[in-house]
């Protein structure tokens, strides 16, 4: 029970109860408070009556109500009772001047803030300073946040009910949206704290004139499992104004049709906190990673490549009239560098610290009450960093001896550069909270982004004062309270660091609640979609950071892992996923205690690279799984090991370890009686082959493929077969006349093509098999890369959207660059060099990404001929050079991309020749 019966105390001369009568008394009981009036005169003597020191020891604070009456008539008296009394500085701490009228302050109250009453003051931020100084701040959570009914604010974000400043910030934004027609894309980039995502809202919300920008998307990528496919989704699906599924659309289909929404006017796209789009924030983790380190250049590529894509064609396009807005703490390396020839397109704004005036105003807007001086030393002290700055105001309002009054903080000493001073303030406002919310603070940060209600019941300590606690947390600014969606969150930066300060024993009970919470959500009886699974994958979060990770590789297995990669390849987060089981990184073992089950963690995890076209990073993986296999004398999945390492391996150029390994495959395939396995190894020797160029060689392996899958009857087989008999036909012809000339014989080539296609479709009829969508992409493909060499040019189109469009609908990375470079060389053919060379560009962006060499060698050579056709010898010298080094992979004449590379040296050779 409080000591104090009463709120406020209000010394004041006799002579100015007319004001204070029908003024400030009304007001305050109106605020709630239980106000005690001093009825005497300050006559000689009466201030020490029994009656008035009573008031004093009733009264939580003692309001001096400051005029020339006041001291005339005996004020300074309370100096005297501040000298008697046995704790003068506690005393002093009640004490807030109010100055109605002209009169000057004496020294005994020098140090102390004043609310400014007089005449001509801002009365409306007096008001606001003396109720919160006496403990009744006005009520702003019942301020509704602006709505635009129209747009479609996925996440909408939870600003605080204050927001002050950015004004040039806001010019800036205005003035780009509205007239800069050379920028479709502002990137707006700082490190944590700086109010990027704050700034974007309030700006969205206040600027934006909704009659004239009416197709808005807003979309955070701070949401768990707020994934670029899924803006793409819903983005599409309001955009079409639902005329559109985007189920039924392939990936870069829907790619395309937002960009297509972009290039119209009154189109705005915000995409807030792009860096959780990037590598360097990817995992199941991102939350809790402490990212103001600068990553290195390749973590900033984009996770999905329809992100890059989506970003490479904004810049590049024209006819742009619509707007993309990114808020980020590092800036996209697709937006970067030699291969974004229109990066000028971009326009990139670093979001600097509040002005010294605006910090002023936020102090006030707060009912802060102090000098302009003291408040700007603050800020230039933590640099005018806004989150440092929303912590010390709730610092300020949170003290309960100087409530309001900037005085409360001078006792808070910083030292060391700006970071550090930045996080003693961090730290200091963390140490001023109770124990029961300090906890719940921390067991906030467990969770992987915005919480509801619910949830946090099931780790409150107590629930009877978890929406008192929750208030404190957030007039303090640790928290975030979406009130339209009754939603919690926490800055990146408090989530960090508040989670940093739980124990780790109880950070691995807290997330035992958690996984204990989300496993008692009933199952879903059937999965549509990845979202289906978002309680699972929460489920599957909290079971791992409560360290059973025996457990959570169980889950996967039996709850997420065919949902995932069959049903909707996502490949990148089964990445994610995986990867969690990881803690000490995927270059040591898994954390599992049963080998078996390390094995198959490492040997899914490869995979998943494998089929989202990460050749360079599923080939360690697999080196290091095989072993595990022949200690386990599991010479069975050895010899499918082997065979996908190979697979790899011949797609970064390591074309001598590849066929190695596809040589020892085959044997142990021999050894077992395997023979399907076998001629796997056959098949996959024969491929690699035809890269080398060695035909006899290719012919053999390729031959005795197709007759084991003919004994065996597995017509899945022979279709990859006859698929790479159309590859090396097409290889060949390009070695022997060196460039892609058309009207060149090809009925070899296009005739096993064509039957590879037939068995794609008869092992397509094949019930409960596995549905071929390789085999179709690998079909068309060559079917369109040997019509185009046969000049017809409509067909080979057609073939080629095809395999791309199956390819981009099933994320096959793998392929996407060669079929990308044949519709580039259909392009050179058709006298369309700016497609052609969009086209290359675009597979050497995937190329680069993935270390896949021979679409790359391919590629460059697209661009050396279209160097050549525009007179440039310095592109035709740096494109056939670089196609050269791809090229030689692990040497010539063996072991490099023969064709490639013969091409390129014959483009070099051609400029060093003399005429005549």
């Amino acid at each position: 029970m409080s000591q104090f019966q009463y709120d406020a105390y209000l010394s004041c001369s006799r002579r100015d109860h007319g004001w204070v009568r029908s003024v400030l008394l009304p007001r305050l009981v109106e605020a709630g408070l239980r106000v005690l009036l001093e009825e005497d005169d300050f006559s000689a003597g009466s201030i020490r009556s029994d009656q008035n020191n009573l008031g004093w020891l009733n009264c939580r604070r003692i309001l001096l109500i400051l005029t020339p009456h006041y001291f005339a008539d005996g004020g300074p008296e309370v100096e005297k009772v501040l000298l008697q009394t046995r704790n003068p500085e506690s005393f002093r701490t009640r004490l807030i001047p109010l100055l109605k009228s002209g009169a000057q302050t004496p020294r005994w109250l020098a140090g102390l803030a004043q609310l400014d009453f007089s005449e001509g003051a801002d009365l409306e931020l007096a008001w606001k300073q003396l109720l919160i100084a006496l403990g009744k701040p006005p009520d702003t959570s019942i301020l509704a946040q602006p709505t635009r009914s129209r747009w479609h604010l996925a996440h909408p974000y939870a600003t605080p009910p204050i927001f002050t400043g950015r004004r040039v910030e806001h010019r800036m934004l205005t003035e780009w949206l509205q007239h800069d027609t050379e920028h479709p894309l502002l990137v707006l980039r700082a490190l944590g704290g700086f109010g990027k995502s704050a700034l974007a809202w309030h700006w969205l919300m206040e600027e934006v004139d909704p009659e004239e920008w009416s197709r808005i998307v807003w979309w955070s990528f701070y949401e768990n499992d707020a994934s670029f496919e899924s803006f793409l989704a819903q983005a599409l699906a309001y955009l079409s104004e639902g005329l559109l599924d985007p189920r039924a659309i392939p990936l870069r289909e829907q790619v395309s049709k937002v960009l297509r929404a972009v290039e119209q006017p009154g189109t705005l796209l915000v995409l807030d906190g792009f860096e959780r789009a990037l590598r360097a924030f990817g995992g199941l983790n991102p939350a809790y990673h402490d990212d103001d380190a600068m990553p290195h250049p390749r973590e900033l590529d984009c996770l999905s490549p329809l992100a890059e894509d989506f970003l490479h064609r904004i810049i590049s396009q024209p006819g742009i009239y619509g707007k993309v807005l990114l808020t980020t703490r590092h800036l996209p390396r697709v937006l970067t560098g030699p291969n974004s020839p229109n990066v000028n397109r971009c326009r990139e704004v670093e979001l600097a610290q509040m002005h010294p005036a605006e910090a002023v105003d936020f102090f006030q807007a707060h009912g802060i009450r102090g000098g302009r001086a003291d408040i700007e030393a603050i800020g230039e002290a933590v640099g005018y960093h806004p989150l440092t700055l929303r912590l010390l105001a709730g610092m300020i309002l949170g003290n309960d001896h100087q409530v309001g009054d900037i005085a409360a903080i001078f006792p808070l000493e910083l030292s060391g550069d700006l970071v550090q001073r930045q996080h003693q303030v961090l730290e200091e406002s963390d140490h001023s909270l109770t124990a029961v919310r300090k906890n719940l603070l921390a067991h906030i940060a467990c969770f992987r982004g915005p919480v509801d209600y619910d949830a946090l019941q099931a780790i409150a300590s107590s629930i009877s004062g978890l929406v008192t606690d929750l208030r404190d947390l957030e007039s303090r600014g640790l928290l975030q309270h979406d009130r339209k969606t009754d939603r919690f969150d926490l800055h990146p930066i408090v989530r960090h660091y508040a989670y940093s300060q739980l124990p780790v024993s109880d950070r691995a009970a807290a997330h035992a609640q958690l996984r204990d919470y989300f496993r008692a959500m009933p199952r879903r009886k059937s999965v549509q979609s990845v979202d289906d699974l978002s309680p699972v994958i929460e489920l599957y979060h909290h079971t791992i950071r409560a360290g059973q990770f025996d457990a959570a590789h169980a889950l996967y297995s039996s709850r997420l892992a065919g949902c995932i990669s069959y049903q909707f390849g996502a490949s990148q987060l089964e990445i994610d996923l995986l990867l969690a089981l990881f803690p000490e990184g995927e270059d040591r073992p898994p954390r599992l205690t049963d080998e078996s089950a390390q094995a198959w963690t490492l040997n899914s995890l490869a995979n998943s690279y494998s089929f989202s076209g990460q050749p360079r990073r599923s080939a360690p993986l697999f080196e290091r799984v095989n072993p595990t296999f022949e200690k386990s004398k599991d010479r069975s999945n050895l010899a499918i090991s082997l065979a996908n390492l190979a697979d790899d391996q011949a797609k970064i150029g390591a074309l001598r370890s590849a066929e190695a390994n596809l040589m020892r495959s085959i044997t142990l395939c021999r050894e077992m009686g395997n023979e399907l396995q076998e001629a796997v190894g056959h098949q996959e020797l024969g491929r690699l082959l035809v890269y080398r160029g060695e035909w006899s060689g290719a012919d053999a392996a390729l031959a005795a493929a197709l007759k084991m899958g003919e004994d065996q009857n597995h017509v899945q087989l022979q279709g990859v077969v006859w698929a790479y008999r159309a590859l090396r036909e097409l290889q060949r012809q390009r070695q022997s006349f060196r460039r892609s000339f058309t009207g060149l014989p090809t009925s070899g080539a296009l005739t096993a093509a064509r039957r590879a296609l037939e068995l794609a479709e008869e092992t397509a009829s094949v019930p409960h098999f596995v549905y071929p969508v390789r085999d179709y992409v690998r079909a068309h493909w060559l079917i369109g890369a040997s019509e185009r060499l046969g000049g017809q040019f409509d067909e080979a189109d057609r073939h080629l959207h095809e395999a791309l469009s199956r390819c981009r609908r099933n994320n096959l990375v793998e392929t996407e660059a060669d079929i990308l470079v044949d519709l580039a060389r259909l392009r050179v053919d058709m006298g369309e060099p700016a497609e052609a060379r969009r086209l290359a560009e675009e597979a050497i962006l995937i190329t680069e990404r993935s270390g896949c060499v021979l679409p790359g060698a391919d590629a460059h050579l697209v661009l050396a001929s279209l160097a050549s056709r525009a007179g440039d010898p310095t592109g035709v010298a740096r494109h056939a050079s670089e196609a050269a080094r791809l090229a030689t992979c692990d040497g010539p004449p063996d072991y490099a991309y023969r064709a490639a590379y013969a091409e390129a040296g014959q483009w070099l050779c051609e400029l060093t020749t003399v005429p005549g």
